[in-house]
């Protein structure tokens, strides 16, 4: 599960809605203390929009790629 705490919702509307969109189960926290988002992953953690977003980036091509590998797919 994700797990993505921002300092501010409205400023990481972007951020929150990426998370969203990957049709993974995810949480989401505001914690007003920190300076920049944190994402939570199974152990992993990122600090700060660039990185959140290249892992994004990652977990996104993850998922594309196991939606088009489907058994239905071949005779």
């Amino acid at each position: 599960m994700l797990l993505l705490i921002l300092p501010n919702a409205e400023v990481f509307k972007t951020l929150e809605a990426r998370v969203a969109a990957l049709l993974i189960p995810s949480e989401f926290k505001i914690d007003e203390a920190l300076k920049a988002p944190i994402l939570l992953d199974d152990g992993k953690e990122l600090c700060g929009e660039a990185k959140i977003n290249t892992y994004l980036d990652s977990l996104e091509n993850f998922t594309k790629q196991w939606y088009a590998c489907r058994c239905d797919m071949f005779p």
